[in-house]
């Protein structure tokens, strides 16, 4: 019966941001999570840190325990372990490697940490916050807009379904986003791009020969169905980063309705079967994880009445959790000037629109083209990769630099 100020869909990276910066200036706040343990991290995500200046416009540093965002002008405190990435590796089938050493002033490509920690610290803020009501076990199943605000239909825990009216509602839903989809603007405003699965799993006891290097294993002879590619990086788990635990990825993308091979059977193939099966025997499996992503063309415009798209809930692929971390703020700040003097969100969605990468095609022109470098025959790939053994290439962890990263490596070698 009561109508929130801002009612935020989804408490994840984004939402928690909102929520804590929407509170900070007064606003009531209803903040909703499908999750019991809304810290708990069950869906793949590498989450590394992204260091290159300028990525999503913004420059983010990691000092004295804090996340900061320097032209957004605000810090998230960070209390987990964090493992200095310094290489990132292009491991061909053969066992050749492109290597990228780290351009960052601390010899870095990016930064791995712990997702679940982060969250954990977002959460015991919003918390502490007296505006902020949370409900959890709660699914959010579609909003509607309505004169002077919006509201969004949910679903507890024990199958009641229910409206909740906001002056202001923030889609934090994520990739998936039930709020996106329920206002058409899936079919209004992008246009549907490709479904992956992913899995990961985290594995102790790998005998690894790159312990602080993002790996990719990059060609078809890594793989069952000579599809997709493997991602692997050391990373902090359960607060420890000794002994070190890996993330293995993998990320198959699927025709619609199409059975084929499962990421996970690749994993199974990978770490028993594969060329670097050795590095796994005496490894065990301690976490697994999984998604479904929809992959649309971003909302250029995330806003629709007073309904605000924010983070992956807008997004082509994602923004990282730290762009999900700026537009959370973003938005929120948007929303106070919004409710204040009647104008904002247009101004968070001019910002969105001019910072994202992906709203420009070329963008994702260039990130498919990187990715693709996987079809390429296993002996190309070998071939190519050999050339650069004795170059020094530097660069970060960036799907919007990577791909331009390697192609200059190897055209160095065009002769």
């Amino acid at each position: 019966t009561e109508t929130y100020d801002v009612v935020i869909a989804g408490a994840g990276p984004a939402g928690l941001m909102a929520a804590e910066t929407a509170a900070a200036d007064g606003l009531q706040v209803l903040l909703v999570d499908m999750k019991k343990d809304i810290a708990r991290v069950f869906r793949s995500c590498c989450c590394n840190l992204i260091i290159e200046p300028g990525t999503h416009a913004e420059t983010v540093t990691c000092s004295d325990g804090a996340f900061h965002f320097e032209n957004n002008n605000f810090s998230v405190p960070h209390a987990g372990a964090i493992i200095p990435l310094k290489d990132s590796f292009k491991i061909s089938p053969g066992g050749n490697i492109l290597r990228i050493r780290g351009k960052s002033p601390e010899g870095c490509v990016a930064l791995s940490y712990e997702k679940e920690a982060l969250l954990q610290g977002l959460l015991s803020r919003v918390q502490a916050c007296s505006s902020v009501d949370i409900m959890a076990e709660t699914r959010v199943l579609g909003a509607e807009n309505m004169p002077g605000g919006a509201r969004v239909k949910l679903r507890s825990r024990g199958g009641k379904e229910f409206w909740v009216a906001g002056r202001v509602v923030v889609a934090a839903d994520g990739v998936n986003s039930r709020i996106v989809e329920s206002l058409g603007l899936n079919t209004t405003r992008r246009k549907f791009f490709a479904r992956f699965r992913v899995t990961s799993c985290h594995l102790a006891g790998v005998e690894c020969p790159h312990p602080e290097a993002w790996v990719t294993f990059i060609g078809k002879g890594h793989t069952l169905g000579a599809r997709g590619q493997f991602y692997f990086c050391p990373k902090p788990h359960g607060g420890r980063t000794e002994p070190p635990v890996y993330e293995l990825s993998a990320a198959v993308p699927v025709a619609e309705g199409a059975a084929g091979i499962t990421p996970a059977a690749e994993l199974d193939h990978f770490i028993t079967r594969g060329r670097f099966a050795p590095w796994f025997e005496k490894a065990e499996i301690v976490s697994r994880r999984a998604a479904i992503l929809n992959f649309y063309t971003p909302l250029v415009n995330p806003v629709e009445g007073n309904v605000v798209a924010v983070g992956d809930a807008a997004a082509f692929i994602e923004t990282y959790v730290q762009g999900a971390l700026m537009y959370g703020v973003q938005a929120a700040r948007a929303i106070v000037k919004h409710l204040a003097t009647g104008r904002g969100l247009e101004e968070y969605g001019a910002s969105w629109g001019a910072s994202f990468e992906y709203n420009n095609p070329e963008e994702i022109k260039k990130a498919t083209q990187g990715f693709g470098l996987h079809v390429l025959k296993d002996e190309d790939l070998d071939y190519l990769f050999s050339l650069t053994q004795d170059d020094t290439v530097t660069g970060f962890v960036n799907e919007f630099s990577d791909p331009a990263t390697v192609r200059n490596a190897l055209y160095a070698h065009i002769d």
